[in-house]
């Protein structure tokens, strides 16, 4: 079974004010929803905290690791090899991009003990996998609003071709609902990564119960 199967994805700057109590910083209401997220079995958190300081972004990282550490859950860092670099110990995923330092690269500079997840957004870019890679990122599968410089959706076919001609992990990305996990699941997909299907109008952990739902449809073949 695939320890990537729910995968959320998320900074402060995500979090809707229903999110946030009055006494709260965006920074403490994520880590209570991502700990309580953990606590109800999510498989990978990736902290995505574009607008952060680095030091802002490991302090973050440390309460995020303390709040979970008796889950099951892992804490990936996105794009930022000069963070992950700091939280050996801290830490289970760095997560990088195409516009990214290279993931060879990466690997010389972060403990060896933190898998690297890689994007991806065509069948081309497989012929450039190297071999420190843990899993891909593929994606926008469908169409997004979570992230403005998003390249056109690939759609389910092409996302069918990429399972096919990889060997490594796939996790959907890019536009995913709850109504449409069970098929990415059918589809062979290793996990589904989710901003706004976990942080919309409702109560994130009820969203979260009707994606775990979703997922075990779509992995009952």
């Amino acid at each position: 079974m695939s320890d990537l199967q729910s995968y959320f994805v998320a900074g402060p700057e995500n979090l809707y004010p229903h999110h946030i109590s009055k006494s709260e910083k965006p920074e403490k209401a994520l880590v209570r929803i991502v700990s309580e997220l953990a606590e109800n079995g999510l498989d990978v958190f990736q902290l995505r905290a574009k607008s952060m300081q680095d030091i802002e972004i490991i302090d973050l990282v440390k309460e995020l690791r303390s709040t979970t550490s008796n889950t099951k859950m892992k804490l990936c860092i996105n794009d930022n090899v000069n963070v992950a670099s700091k939280c050996n110990g801290l830490i289970n995923i760095l997560h990088l991009g195409q516009s990214d330092m290279a993931p060879n690269e990466a690997r010389k500079l972060i403990d060896q003990d933190i898998e690297i997840g890689l994007s991806i957004t065509n069948e081309n870019q497989l012929d450039n996998i190297p071999n420190c890679v843990n899993y891909l990122g593929v994606g926008p599968i469908f169409n997004t609003g979570s992230k403005s410089d998003a390249s056109e959706p690939i759609g389910s076919n092409r996302l069918k071709d990429i399972i096919n001609k990889t060997d490594l992990p796939v996790v959907a990305i890019g536009g995913i609902s709850i109504d449409n996990i069970c098929s990415l699941f059918k589809l062979g997909v290793s996990g589904v990564a989710v901003i706004s299907a976990i942080l919309n109008e409702n109560n994130p952990i009820k969203n979260f119960h009707k994606i775990k739902e979703n997922i075990i449809k779509g992995l009952d073949k």
